[in-house]
């Protein structure tokens, strides 16, 4: 009783902190990311629906749980038995109560989870709410050497706990020719009584550590230890406006007692075959789960995998071994993310990515852009004191056996991030961030360092941002920002400057967005830009939202200066 009375008091305080606390930093927190910068837009994208619609764990099944990417099998499995045995969950206390449920997680989860309940300990679940919508629409206007324009539909539907459909289609910036529209288009049906569901259209498929198969994109192996171990979806809808990422195609996934299946044909290529016949891509996998962890293997492609994931009081282990059948190539990698004392988490990785393995479908973490031509491994240690302190140090050794460029014997690379949060005051907090690189080919050394000084009043936000980046040469960004957050309005208005003379030493920067407009632009040249971002609640049900900004190059000498860039972007999202 005294841990369950203290454990509220815990999670009291966290959901405090998650209301106060905007979508982006959930979301950061959620996938262990240090900075927006180096997140997928896709995974923001599904995190920021369930931002705005949390998941209710009284009402979701197992398979629903899964393909949110909020919990892994076993974990989802784990509380769908605590529901059976004791009735709904009706707070973030209990919930750190069922195994496999640990405070961390339960943190990181409080944003995007709710535990509405109508029913009294025992009693079968009411119903829950049968029918909901999302809609957005959206449309921009982008002037840089000519008037470019962009629009886009995403309609996203779900009848209770058994059918969900999503449509969307949009244009890149252009003159809207029918040929560059992109779309994504899918339907999921759920037959609870079966344990079986069914997707056809545009899905995610993402399985084990994704060394054999994770659509997406992926972290880099920069990361805090909560990022190691990667959360498999299996196969899911994919929420994204253009499923540029996504397979196209068919699957089914069902489950007997401990045991779950999952099969799919994608067709690769499908929506841009100009009259040829499209690809065939089987893929299988196979998951058994119990208590306290997972043990599954994976078939696609000519690649077959066997993973694991397993927690052992407090300590997890991952792993997963895959062998590439038409290259005759074996791949592994494996790890463990453990709490070392009472503020301390540490993660470790070993990875074996040979020459000639096929990483085309691979999403698993590495040093650079594929799974592959890599011996590496990493390190992360993460030190939390109460809120006020917190430190990420991360260490990265990957050598490749294949050589760049003029390299002999091999290249080697090196990474470190060193990352530090202070909460100096309630009201005020700074953030420093350094990160180096060394490798043996190309430009050798890449230095950079970030500080961000963050204040927040009531309802009032300033943040001021100083970047220095030496590659080939130096480069500068910077830029101020102030905002308003009410219930009914948010203004943010930023101004920024830069100096960056080469493309090599260019950095990038989280631009504020509506909703699924998440965008990472690279800053190069002499300027300056202004961003205005307002979002209105003038209905219950709907969000009117509006991006403006003005990137100039003024400071560039004239034979070299670009054209200034000027945007309007307008986007509505309806819930009902």
């Amino acid at each position: 009783m005294r841990r369950l009375i203290i454990a509220a008091l815990l999670f009291m305080a966290a959901e405090c902190v998650a209301q106060e606390n905007g979508e982006m930093e959930a979301v950061l927190t959620f996938l262990g990311a240090e900075s927006p910068e180096e997140v997928d837009e896709e995974e923001v994208e599904l995190l920021s629906h369930y931002f705005a619609r949390p998941l209710n764990l009284n009402r979701a099944s197992v398979s629903r749980m899964t393909e949110s990417g909020l919990l892994d099998r076993y974990r989802a499995a784990s509380l769908y038995d605590y529901r059976q045995r004791h009735g709904d969950i009706l707070s973030l206390a209990e919930l750190s109560m069922v195994d496999g449920f640990s405070e961390d997680i339960v943190k990181r989860l409080a944003p995007f989870i709710s535990m509405e309940s109508s029913s009294l300990p025992g009693e079968r679940p009411a119903a829950g709410r049968k029918f909901s919508c999302d809609l957005t629409v959206k449309a921009g206007a982008k002037h840089n050497e000519e008037m470019l324009w962009t629009g886009g539909v995403k309609a996203r539907m779900e009848a209770g706990d058994r059918l969900s459909a999503l449509l969307a289609f949009t244009s890149p910036y252009g003159r809207f020719e029918h040929e560059k529209f992109t779309y994504s288009a899918s339907v999921m049906c759920r037959c609870p009584e079966l344990h079986t569901d069914f997707i056809i259209g545009d899905f995610n498929a993402r399985f084990g550590q994704g060394l054999a198969l994770w659509n997406g994109l992926s972290l880099s192996s920069l990361s805090s230890p909560s990022a190691f171990m990667k959360n498999p979806t299996g196969i899911s809808q994919s929420a994204s406006f253009t499923g540029n990422y996504s397979y196209t195609g068919m699957g089914v996934k069902t489950s007997v007692r401990r045991l779950a299946v999952s099969g799919f044909v994608a067709f690769p290529g499908i929506k841009t075959l100009n009259g040829k016949l499209p690809e065939l891509m089987p893929g299988v996998n196979l998951t058994y789960y119990g208590r306290h962890g997972q043990l599954a293997a994976t078939y696609v492609s000519g690649l077959i995998s066997a993973d694991v994931r397993w927690c052992i009081d407090g300590v997890d282990v991952f792993a997963e071994s895959v062998y590439d059948w038409a290259g005759r190539v074996p791949a592994a990698l494996g790890g463990t993310v453990f709490p070392a004392g009472e503020h301390m988490k540490v993660a470790a990785m070993l990875r074996y990515y040979p020459v000639g393995f096929n990483s085309e479908h691979s999403g698993a973490m590495c040093s650079s852009t594929s799974a592959e031509n890599e011996y590496g491994a990493s390190i992360s240690v993460e030190y939390d004191l109460t809120g006020r302190h917190r430190a990420v140090a991360v260490v990265d050794a990957a050598h490749l056996p294949e050589p760049k460029k003029n390299d002999r014997g091999g290249s080697m690379q090196g990474k470190g991030l060193l990352q530090w949060e202070w909460q100096i005051l309630e009201w005020i907090s700074l953030k420093f961030r350094f990160t180096e690189r060394y490798r043996t080919w190309g430009d050798a050394f890449r230095s950079d360092v970030r500080a961000d000084l963050q204040t927040a009043l009531d309802a009032f936000r300033v943040n001021l941002r100083l970047n220095a980046l030496k590659c080939r040469d130096w480069g500068m960004l910077s830029y101020l920002e102030g905002g308003y957050e009410g219930e009914r309005m948010n203004i943010w208005l930023r101004q920024g400057f830069f100096r960056i003379d080469d493309w090599n030493d260019r950095i990038y920067a989280y631009e504020r967005g509506a909703p699924g407009g998440f965008r990472v632009p690279a800053y190069y040249g002499r300027g300056l830009w202004t961003a205005l971002t307002v979002s209105m609640r003038f209905i219950n049900a709907g969000r009117l939202y509006l991006r403006t900004s003005y990137t100039g190059y003024p400071f560039m000498a004239i034979e070299k200066r670009k054209p200034g860039k000027a945007e309007l972007e307008i986007q509505y999202v309806c819930r009902f």
